[in-house]
């Protein structure tokens, strides 16, 4: 049966599928009833994998066997079989929340504090930094550029205090964080990628070191990076390189986290000093 569309059969899996049963369902929702020998017809799966197919899908109720001599099913119609489906889902959902919430967190504690994670994809780090601002309570450092100010827009109702230094693009982009910015409480600053690139080039005296220096500056991609703070209790740090998966480095450890925060700290005090006429407060 080649006319099963392939998005159907993605979306089923997505619900939580296998490709087999997915194609089994569908087969059986547009021919209404088969007999097993059939379905094995035409879609070209092996006996067992059929059989196992039905078996499941018989266990979510999605089909019910109406005959035993042939064997053969009929589907649930789609719009029931779809709700159960999602159902399933979030049952699944609930009852892992359930358990999340229960797990006796002393036990991993120290594991978990030394942990250096890696985040890998947009998604995940859009999850990640909304949930790190969704539990801070205390204050937020943030090194980034204007891309990741949205995740601030809405945290003026928490009573945090803010450290943020941003990268303009321009002046536009300069006037609009300060408009976003005029409500929060704490320091802010805005500067140019240039001004931060000249603020270390101008240290190097050696002209090798200057030119790997250079060489290495032009492979960072500004857009993607992102230096985030909590409570200093937890940090991220988004990685600045053009690819095409974003990557992120997570951590609670509270050696890394202090070391970083004493090094982020300095040099954004070094870039307020270099970008004076930029600072908002």
């Amino acid at each position: 049966m080649d006319k099963i569309p392939q998005k159907l059969i993605k979306s089923l899996m997505d619900l939580g599928l296998l490709e087999s049963e997915a194609k089994i369902y569908i087969a059986l929702t547009i021919l209404d009833n088969a007999e097993v020998k059939k379905l094995i017809n035409i879609l070209g799966l092996s006996k067992p994998n059929t059989y196992e197919g039905l078996r499941m899908l018989e266990e979510k109720g999605l089909v019910v066997l109406i005959n035993t001599r042939p064997m053969a099913y009929q589907a649930t119609p789609p719009d029931i079989g779809l709700e159960m489906l999602l159902k399933t889902h979030l049952d699944a959902k609930k009852e892992a929340k359930k358990i999340f919430s229960t797990l006796d967190k002393e036990k991993f504690a120290e594991r978990t504090s030394e942990t250096l994670l890696h985040v890998f994809g947009e998604k995940s780090i859009d999850y990640k930094i909304k949930d790190m601002l969704n539990k801070a309570t205390k204050n937020v450092f943030m090194i980034s550029s204007p891309q990741y100010l949205k995740y601030i827009e809405n945290l003026t109702q928490k009573e945090l205090k803010f450290d943020i230094t941003i990268f303009s693009e321009g002046k536009n982009t300069e006037q609009e964080i300060k408009k976003l910015l005029i409500n929060y409480e704490g320091n802010f600053q805005i500067i140019s990628e240039e001004n931060a690139i000249n603020m270390h080039s101008s240290k190097i005296t050696n002209p090798e070191e200057l030119k790997e220096y250079k060489e290495a500056l032009s492979m960072f991609e500004y857009r993607n990076m992102m230096v985030l703070m909590i409570d200093d209790s937890e940090i991220m740090y988004v990685l600045p390189f053009s690819q095409d998966t974003l990557s992120a480095f997570n951590t609670k450890n509270k050696s890394l986290i202090t070391l970083m925060k004493l090094g982020l700290k300095d040099m954004a005090q070094q870039l307020s000093i270099d970008n004076n006429n930029d600072i908002l407060s």
